[in-house]
C-alpha cells in the first residue's frame, strides 16, 4: 500500500491549501482545529464509532516525513498545477515553509493531536479530535493536515455501519430465543465481509476492512488482517473463513452436474465449516432435492464422535426476505427429524447445517429478514449475512457529516481569538467555537442556563450562538467551548505530538471498547503485555526411543508440593459422545457435582466454583451431555466403573486428580475444579471455564481455543493450522487432559506435552506393567493407575516411554 506520491506528505492535501499560509490574519502563530460528526443522514444513527485515526497517523504523519526530495517534487508539481498550461507558477507553493520543517523539526510535523479512545461510541456532534501547531511559524500546518485526516470519516463510518448492523443481528438472536453468545456463537461470525471488490482501493478495503472486524470475526477482505498486524498491533489474523465455492466452480460442471458439483464440496472438505452457492440454477431444487435428500446423509455425517463439520448453503439471488424464508422453511422440512427449538419456540435447524445470505445485505435488509423469521417461527441463529458494497462502500463523509473546523487562533502576544462559522443557509452546518474539552456530563454538576449552547436565533440572532456548553443529545457528554472546561477531566487522550505517536491502540482493546451488551468480547480480558515466557536451564534429560525430550517453558512444581482436593473423583476411561451444544437448560452446580434440569435435548453443566478460587471472566465452555437412559447416572454425577476392552481391571479404580491453579497462570486464566457429565455408555465429560481465544496456562502451539460448547480447536505443532473436535476430557484449561499425575511425570521428566492433550489410558489391551523400567521418571512416584504412563509428542504421534511401546495415533492416544 505504498508508491512514491503516497508517500509525499506535501502532495496530500487539497490545491487550495496550498495557498492558504497566505490568507491567515498577519501575527497568526496557533491555528487549533477540531473533528466532529455533525449528525447523520440516516434516521436512528444517533453515535459514532470512532476508529481508524492510528492508521493515518502511523501510515502518513509519523516519522521523518518531509524530505529534500519531497519538497522539490512537490514544488515542480504546483509549478505546473498552478500554471496556465503553458508557463508554469512557482509562486504558490510554499517551499520556505517546508523547508523551515527540515531543516528546524528533522522533517517532523511540529503538530499535536489530541483524541477520542479508538472503539469508543460516541454520540454525534460531540468532538472527537482537536489538533493544533507546537511552532509559531507552521501555524499554516494544522489545517493543511485538514485533507488526509477527515479522511478518517470512511472507517470510522464503516465500523459504525457495521456495528448498527451488530445490533440488528443481536436484537434478532435474543427475539427469537438463542443465547449462546459466547464466539462462535452469537453475533461473532453473523455478519461477514465480502466488500474487498466492490470498494474503490485497496486501502479502501483495509480500512473499511478493519472498520468492520473491530464488530465481527468473520471476513474475506484479507488486506484488512495484514493492516491490523502493521497498524494495530495484531499478533495472528483477527478475521477467519472458510472455504466456499462460487458460481464458476459449481456451474463448470454444467448443469447436469450440480449435484456432483455440490458432492464433490463435501467430499473435498469432510469436516469443519464449508459454504456452497446454491442457486445457480434452481435454489429451491437444490435445497430441497440436493442438500435435503440425495447429500442428506453426507451432511448429517460431519458431525461424529472425532469431527465436526458444517455445510453453509449460500442463496445469491431474489429478494432476500423472501428467499431465505423459503429456504429455511425447505430445510427446517427436509431435516425435521434433528430440528431443535429455542426457548421462545423458534426452530432451529441441526448443527451440521446453516444459510448464509450474501446478497442485497444491509442495515436495513438485515432486520427485515430477521423480523421475518420471528414471525415464521425460524430462529435467527440459522443464517448468517454477508454483505459487500453496501458494508464497505455504500457510505459517504454525509453518511455522519463529518467536518474539520478552526475552533481557535492565537496572534503574536498570546492574545486569542474564538473562530467559528455559522451560516443563515445552514445552522446544522454551525461550528464550535475556542479551546475545547470533552467531559462527562457529570463533571459539570452545576451551571447557569445562559451556560448551555443555544444556537442563533434567525438572522438578526447571535452569530456563533451563545453559551459553551454542548451537551450531547443523549444528555451523557459534554464538549465544553471556549476554553472554560477542566483540561484533567478531558476524555480526548494525546495520540501523537512532532512526529511521535504517542498512543497506540491494539485491536483487542478497540474491539472489547466498542462491543455491545452480550458481544464477543464484552467479558473478554484485557491483553496482557507481552512478555518472554519464562525459561529454566536444567540439565537435560536423555533421549528415549531416540527421541529427544521437548524443553520446559515453565518451571515445575515439585511433587510433593501440589496442592491436592480432598477427595479424588473416580473417572472411567471410556469415550464420551460430545455433542455440539442446542437449546439448553443450565443451572449453576456447587462445588462437587452438577445439578442439571432435564430436557429433551442435551443439557449444559455449568464449572462449580470453589471456595477463594477465581473464575475466567466470561460465562464457562459448556460439554453437552445426552438424556439419562434407564439405570443411568443422572447427568452431573461421576459414572460407575466401566471396564475398557482388554483391560485387566475396571478403570474406576484409576483415581482422577482434577487439575488444581498452576503456580505461574495469570490471575485472569485461572480456572477451578471442571465438572463432570455423565455422558450414558460413555465415560464422562470433563470441562472447565476455559478462557475464549486464550492458551490455557502456558504458550503452546498444542491448544489454541476458540470455544463452541461442546468443541474445541486444537492445533498440533506443525499442523498447517487448527481443527475442530468434539472435546473430549477435561482438555480446556485443566492441564492436560486427565488430570495432574500426567502432567507431573512429564515436568518430571523434564519434557512438554502439548496442552490437551490427554496422555493416558493410550495402552489399550493390557496394563502398564513396564513402568519400573523407568526409574529416573517414576521411581519417585508410587505405581500409576493400571493402564497409564507418561507418554512423549514426536511427530504428530505420542509415544509411551514407560513400557517401550511402539507409537500409536494421536486420535488412538485421545480418550
Amino acid at each position: 500500500m505504498t508508491s512514491a506520491w503516497m508517500d509525499n506528505i506535501i502532495l496530500l492535501s487539497d490545491s487550495y491549501k496550498v495557498s492558504h499560509w497566505r490568507q491567515y490574519p498577519p501575527g497568526t502563530q496557533y491555528v487549533y482545529s477540531y473533528f466532529e460528526s455533525r449528525g447523520s443522514d440516516r434516521d436512528g444513527w444517533d453515535e459514532v464509532c470512532f476508529f481508524g485515526l492510528q492508521y493515518f497517523l502511523k501510515r502518513y504523519l509519523a516519522g521523518v516525513v518531509v524530505t529534500r526530495e519531497k519538497i522539490d517534487q512537490a514544488a515542480k508539481v504546483y509549478a505546473q498545477h498552478f500554471g496556465d498550461g503553458v508557463s508554469d507558477n512557482p509562486d504558490l507553493f510554499f517551499r520556505e515553509g517546508w523547508e523551515y520543517i527540515l531543516e528546524k523539526h528533522g522533517g517532523r510535523l511540529p503538530v499535536k493531536i489530541k483524541a477520542l479512545p479508538e472503539g469508543t461510541v460516541m454520540p454525534n456532534k460531540t468532538v472527537l479530535v482537536t489538533v493544533i501547531n507546537t511552532d509559531p511559524e507552521c501555524f499554516w500546518l494544522t489545517n493543511f493536515l485538514e485533507t488526509l485526516l477527515v479522511q478518517v470519516w470512511y472507517p470510522m463510518t464503516v465500523c459504525t455501519n457495521s456495528r448498527y448492523q451488530k445490533l440488528s443481528i443481536q436484537k434478532g438472536l435474543e427475539e427469537t430465543g438463542c443465547e449462546d453468545w459466547a464466539p462462535p456463537g452469537g453475533t461473532a461470525f453473523k455478519l461477514h465481509d465480502f466488500g474487498f471488490r466492490g470498494v474503490s482501493s485497496v486501502e479502501s478495503a483495509a480500512l473499511g476492512g478493519l472498520g468492520h472486524l473491530v464488530n465481527f470475526m468473520g471476513s474475506d477482505t484479507v488486506i484488512a488482517l495484514a493492516a491490523a498486524q502493521e497498524f494495530y498491533s495484531a499478533k495472528r489474523a483477527i478475521g477467519f473463513s472458510i472455504p466456499a465455492s462460487e458460481h464458476s466452480t459449481i456451474t463448470s460442471w454444467g448443469v447436469e452436474g450440480e449435484l456432483d458439483a455440490m458432492q464433490n464440496m463435501l467430499e473435498q472438505y469432510p469436516t469443519g465449516l464449508v459454504a456452497c452457492v446454491s442457486d445457480s440454477f434452481d435454489v429451491f431444487k437444490a435445497c430441497r432435492e440436493y442438500w435435503g435428500d440425495a447429500l442428506k446423509d453426507k451432511i448429517k455425517g460431519r458431525i461424529s464422535e472425532t469431527s465436526f463439520g458444517q455445510l453453509v448453503v449460500r442463496p445469491d439471488s431474489g429478494d432476500p426476505e423472501e428467499t431465505c424464508v423459503a429456504i429455511m422453511k425447505i430445510l427446517l422440512e427436509q431435516f425435521a427429524e434433528d430440528v431443535t427449538v429455542t426457548k421462545t419456540g423458534h426452530k432451529l435447524l441441526p448443527p451440521y447445517i446453516r444459510v448464509i445470505q450474501g446478497d442485497g445485505v444491509d442495515y436495513q435488509s438485515i432486520p427485515k429478514i430477521l423480523n421475518r423469521f420471528k414471525d415464521e417461527g425460524i430462529a435467527a441463529a440459522n443464517i448468517t449475512f454477508g454483505s459487500g458494497g453496501a458494508l464497505l462502500q455504500k457510505v459517504n463523509r454525509d453518511t455522519f457529516k463529518v467536518a474539520f473546523k478552526c475552533a481557535e487562533i492565537i496572534l503574536e502576544g498570546g492574545e486569542s481569538r474564538e473562530v467559528f462559522k455559522d451560516p443563515l443557509t445552514d445552522d446544522g452546518k454551525a461550528s464550535k467555537k475556542g479551546r475545547l474539552t470533552l467531559q462527562l456530563a457529570s463533571d459539570i454538576p452545576s451551571y447557569a442556563p445562559e451556560d448551555v449552547y443555544q444556537p442563533r436565533q434567525g438572522p438578526d440572532g447571535v452569530k456563533g450562538g451563545t453559551g459553551h456548553l454542548h451537551f450531547s443529545p443523549d444528555g451523557k457528554y459534554v464538549t465544553v467551548a471556549s476554553g472554560k472546561g477542566d483540561p484533567e477531566k478531558d476524555l480526548l487522550v494525546d495520540v501523537f505530538e512532532n512526529g511521535e505517536v504517542l498512543k497506540e491502540y491494539k485491536f483487542g482493546e478497540i474491539r472489547k471498547r466498542a462491543d455491545i451488551p452480550n458481544g464477543p468480547w464484552e467479558n473478554s480480558p484485557d491483553e496482557p503485555e507481552e512478555e518472554e515466557p519464562a525459561k529454566v536451564e536444567k540439565a537435560a534429560a536423555p533421549a528415549l526411543n531416540g527421541v529427544k525430550p521437548q524443553p520446559q517453558l515453565a518451571p515445575a512444581m515439585p511433587y510433593a508440593a501440589m496442592p491436592r482436593p480432598a477427595a479424588p473423583f473416580v473417572m472411567p476411561t471410556m469415550r464420551s459422545a460430545s455433542i455440539p451444544s442446542q437449546p439448553m437448560v443450565m443451572q449453576p452446580s456447587p462445588v462437587g457435582a452438577a445439578r442439571v434440569t432435564p430436557v429433551n435435548r442435551p443439557s449444559f453443566v455449568a464449572a462449580p466454583q470453589a471456595p477463594q478460587v477465581p473464575q475466567v471472566n466470561r460465562p464457562p465452555s459448556f460439554v453437552a451431555a445426552p438424556m439419562p437412559q434407564a439405570g443411568m447416572t443422572q447427568p452431573g454425577m461421576p459414572q460407575p466403573g466401566m471396564t475398557q476392552p482388554g483391560m485387566t481391571q475396571p478403570q474406576a479404580q484409576s483415581m482422577y486428580v482434577p487439575s488444581q491453579i498452576r503456580p505461574a497462570v495469570p490471575a485472569q486464566m485461572q480456572i477451578a475444579h471442571p465438572s463432570f457429565v455423565a455422558a450414558p455408555g460413555y465415560r464422562p465429560s470433563f470441562v472447565a471455564a476455559p478462557m475464549q481465544q486464550a492458551p490455557m496456562y502456558a504458550s503452546t502451539s498444542g491448544l489454541q481455543a476458540t470455544m463452541r460448547p461442546g468443541m474445541m480447536m486444537m492445533t498440533s505443532p506443525g499442523s498447517m493450522g487448527p481443527t475442530s473436535m468434539p472435546q473430549r476430557s477435561a482438555s480446556l484449561g485443566v492441564g492436560f487432559g486427565m488430570g495432574n499425575t500426567v502432567q507431573e511425570w512429564a515436568e518430571m521428566a523434564d519434557w512438554a506435552m502439548p496442552l490437551g492433550v490427554s496422555a493416558s489410558f493410550v495402552k489399550l489391551g493390557s496394563a502398564c506393567s513396564g513402568w519400573r523400567a523407568c526409574k529416573l521418571f517414576c521411581q519417585p512416584f508410587a505405581p500409576p493407575p493400571l493402564g497409564t504412563c507418561p507418554h512423549r509428542w514426536s511427530s504428530g504421534r505420542l509415544w509411551d516411554v514407560c513400557c517401550e511401546q511402539k507409537s500409536v495415533p494421536l486420535e488412538s492416544a485421545l480418550l
